[in-house]
Order: structure tokens, then C-alpha cells, then sequence
């Protein structure tokens, strides 16, 4: 398929717009795969001190079964593009995620009960390239690369009635994590489909964007 669309390129016209922005949300990130390793690890260095300072309210034992509970929020994609040439756009992109852990706590009638909570705000940007395999005024078929920083903060909190004996010891612990990790976004499949100025796309690839985008794109 890439071969007779990249042969049939020179028949179809290119668009004759600029620039594009465009907005999207995607799935199956590296910041997904990375919560038990990116919150875990603050978790499970407290869980020891929690055991021996905290106390919590309704006859939760601590010494009992403790389980977390993940939730994932998706990636929102901001990304601006210039056209370079007809096949070649450059820019940047804004990518945010939030991802969240909930540590519970079992009582003696094994009901689990939330006792504190952890978030990562992931904050990615990234220099980008896409190449236009082939377009028309209705269509587009494209592939993309991106590469940069991301940056996370990590915030935890007691919740749900818990307290500390020793005020700080385990929040502390758990508190704040910022850090900056290598971000990138490599897209091989990418079709977009609507108006001259105005379109709707699926993207396929992996990265801090998503294993798969669905989004809108404005070209000016």
C-alpha cells in the first residue's frame, strides 16, 4: 500500500496551507506501563513506615493485606506543524498525562479501605517531523517522528480517614518525585480524511502520544 500511494503521490495535488494544529488524545503510553515502577516505588518504600506509624480510623488493621489500585488517565495532544516543503512539516508538540494509585488497606472483616493516594502529572514536549506519504484536498496519509523530555511530578496524600503518629514520616516519603525522562513518539501509519482546512485522523504508533490518537487537525 505504501508503495503505490508513495507512486501515485505525483498524481494527486498538495494542499497549499502552511501551517497546521492539531488536538488529539491517545492511549498505551510508556507513562502507562511505568505506574507501578514510577509510583510503586514510592509506595512500596513507605509501605514499611505506614506499617509502624500510621493508625487509621474504623478498625482497619495495617499489619492485614495492603493492595493498590491504578487508574490511567489518556494523553492530550497539542502539536503544531510547519510545511517545509510539500512532503516535509516540522514543529512541536505538548503532551500531558495523568495517571493515579490508590493504597488500601484491609479491616478485620476484610473490607479494604483507601488510606492514601498517589498522582503523576506527566508534562511532555518534542521537536517533530512529519512526512506526507501522500495527499490531496480530502486526504492524507502520513508518517511521524518525535523526540524530547518529559516531565514528571509525583504527589501523594492520606486519604479516606488515615492519619500518621509521627506527623510527615510517611508522606514525606511519598510526597513529591519531580524527574525528567527521555520522551519520543514514533508514528509509521498516520491517515487523515475531511476538508481542505479542516480533518479528522487516526494515527498508529508508540510513544508518550499513544499507541493509537484519534484527533482533529486545522491547516492555515
Amino acid at each position: 500500500m505504501a508503495l503505490m500511494l508513495l507512486m501515485s503521490n505525483s498524481a494527486m495535488a498538495q494542499t497549499d496551507f502552511k501551517s497546521e494544529f492539531s488536538i488529539s488524545v491517545g492511549g498505551g503510553t510508556p507513562n502507562e506501563k511505568n505506574i507501578g515502577e514510577a509510583i510503586g516505588q514510592a509506595f512500596g518504600s513507605a509501605i514499611g513506615k505506614m506499617l509502624g506509624y500510621m493508625i487509621t480510623l474504623g478498625g482497619v488493621d495495617l499489619t492485614d493485606k495492603t493492595k493498590k489500585d491504578d487508574t490511567v488517565g489518556p494523553a492530550i495532544n497539542l502539536q503544531y506543524l510547519y510545511c517545509i516543503t510539500p512532503k516535509v512539516k516540522v514543529g512541536g508538540s505538548l503532551t500531558y498525562q495523568r495517571t493515579s494509585t490508590k493504597l488500601m488497606a484491609a479491616d478485620k472483616d476484610g473490607n479494604y479501605h483507601d488510606i492514601a493516594k498517589a498522582t503523576n502529572d506527566y508534562f511532555t514536549v518534542m521537536p517533530v517531523v512529519k512526512g506526507m506519504w501522500a495527499e490531496n484536498k480530502h486526504i492524507g496519509f502520513y508518517s511521524k517522528a518525535a523526540a524530547g523530555i518529559c516531565i514528571a511530578h509525583n504527589g501523594a496524600k492520606m486519604i479516606g480517614g488515615a492519619k500518621e503518629n509521627k506527623p510527615g514520616e510517611v508522606t514525606d516519603e511519598i510526597k513529591s518525585d519531580k524527574g525528567t525522562r527521555f520522551g519520543y513518539q514514533i508514528s509509521p501509519l498516520g491517515f487523515e480524511a475531511g476538508s481542505r482546512n479542516f480533518r479528522g485522523f487516526l494515527e498508529l504508533g508508540y510513544g508518550f502520544q499513544g499507541f493509537v490518537q484519534l484527533g482533529a487537525v486545522v491547516k492555515f
